[in-house]
């Protein structure tokens, strides 16, 4: 669900997390699924929020985007014949965008669940979670989202970890309130409890696990530790894509399958320490599979 100011490892991981990926060619029959507009244009225009490694963020330049999720999708470019052009937006404002028609799909780190499905298609590519980050060394003893109460919380506009801190901040007693803070990207809500403005976050389980693992010493403020085990909203990540645009969803979700078939899928999922993530099938709008992801202690 986004970037932990990390952006200056970004060059080591590349260089580092190095895995072969099978070389493909246009498949006719993959590419004859895409609409008549991309065929001819040969371009799928993307929307990203460029702050969520290790699926989408900046390289050390600050301009080069990279990421799993750009990994997948120049694979899928690839299979269909197409370029997949990445533009960056907020993370709230994505899926409006791509209702609107202004952008092909969105692809940013975006939980598939029931009130989203209402109002786009959502192509399931990988399973996350969502989990707590506090400072270094816990000094509050946080261990679940109801040891909050009386913190103060960083979170990000539109997101699910903004769901999940606003029903428990519900929950709290009002002597003890949970005061929520929002920020339009991920690296802010990071730098809120780095600098000690915040006591906590939540964050994608797997983009947390992969960045903390590799924080670096002169990040400045306080280093940051993920809760282990602690796992909220567990469910699909998925490709957003209008629900005017059907050929377009279809074309991905058989894609994303055949890669699963030859291999890359897999080997792109392992590059970047993803490997537990991976599913089997690609499936459409299953939120329902997990109904409960609100689900607190």
């Amino acid at each position: 669900m986004k970037k932990f100011a990390f952006a200056v490892l970004a060059a080591t991981f590349a260089t580092c997390l190095s895995a072969a990926v099978v070389q493909a060619a246009p498949d006719a029959k993959l590419r004859a699924m895409l609409p008549a507009a991309i065929q001819q244009s040969n371009v799928v225009n993307v929307g990203t929020d460029p702050h969520n490694p290790p699926y989408s963020f900046y390289d050390t330049d600050n301009t080069t985007m990279i990421g799993m999720e750009h990994d997948i999708a120049d694979e899928m470019g690839k299979r269909l014949g197409v370029t997949f052009k990445w533009s960056t937006a907020e993370f709230a404002s994505i899926i409006t965008a791509v209702q609107a028609g202004r952008f092909d799909m969105g692809m940013s780190g975006f939980g598939d669940f029931l009130p989203r499905e209402k109002v786009v298609d959502e192509v399931d590519y990988t399973m996350e979670g969502t989990g707590i980050i506090v400072a270094d060394g816990n000094p509050h003893s946080v261990q679940k989202l109801s040891d909050a109460c009386g913190l103060k919380a960083a979170t990000v506009q539109g997101s699910v970890m903004l769901e999940l801190l606003t029903k428990a901040a519900a929950a709290c007693p009002k002597d003890k309130p949970l005061d929520i803070s929002l920020f339009p990207t991920d690296d802010q809500s990071v730098l809120a409890v780095r600098s000690g403005r915040a006591d906590l976050l939540m964050d994608t389980y797997g983009v947390a696990a992969y960045n903390l693992e590799h924080q670096p010493a002169n990040a400045g403020g306080r280093k940051l530790e993920l809760i282990k085990g602690k796992v909220y909203a567990a469910g699909y990540q998925a490709v957003l894509v209008s629900k005017s645009n059907p050929q377009l969803r279809d074309a991905i979700q058989a894609t994303l399958q055949a890669m699963i078939a030859d291999g890359s899928y897999d080997a792109i999922f392992k590059k970047w320490d993803l490997a537990n993530n991976e599913l089997k099938t690609i499936t459409v709008n299953d939120a329902a599979r997990f109904t409960d992801y609100l689900k607190l202690d």
